[in-house]
């Protein structure tokens, strides 16, 4: 039943993925890689797909620093936080 599930979930995802790939029309090229997709699904091994990482949120410290000349800080709902526009990983939270 789960390699069912697994195959089907493969087709769907490779069935675009063939098309959008470079080497679309040489499909004797792509048979190896698709042929070891299958092979993992048989296997019991459930592909998955790369999603893209989420923004990082804030950093939360017990003493704010201002990192960088535009750093600049803001008092919020009874918190500090510290903003930075020309970089964004300098966002930090009071605890």
């Amino acid at each position: 039943m789960a390699a069912l599930l697994a195959r089907r979930v493969l087709a769907t995802v490779a069935g675009p993925l063939r098309l959008l790939s470079p080497c679309a029309a040489a499909s004797a090229s792509c048979a190896p890689l698709l042929s070891g997709l299958a092979g993992a699904v048989r296997a019991g091994a459930v592909p998955r797909l790369a999603l893209p990482q989420p923004a990082a949120g804030f950093k939360t410290k017990a003493v704010l620093k201002k990192r960088c000349k535009d750093c600049y800080l803001v008092k919020r709902r009874g918190r500090w936080f510290v903003y930075c526009k020309t970089n964004p990983r300098h966002k930090q939270r009071q605890m």
